[in-house]
């Protein structure tokens, strides 16, 4: 198999492979941590990724911790 075979393979298959690379890592999680440890992993990735949205969507950092503490 050539370059470009597998290039356009992982381009035409990336969402599976994303997909499988993320069950991988939530099973590894389990087995390494144990299910509350691993929960509390996602729980806390999931709010740093919300709080990451509302910081790229706010036109500064200052302007953001405004928001937080006002509201």
């Amino acid at each position: 198999m050539d370059s470009s075979m597998l290039k356009k393979l992982i381009l035409d298959n990336w969402g599976k492979i994303l997909g499988a690379l993320i069950g991988l890592l939530i099973g590894l999680l389990f087995i390494w941590y144990g299910f509350w440890k691993t929960l509390f992993i996602i729980f806390s990735l999931v709010v740093g990724v919300i709080l990451g949205m509302k910081l790229e969507k706010s036109s500064g950092f200052k302007k953001f911790l405004e928001k937080i503490w006002h509201n």
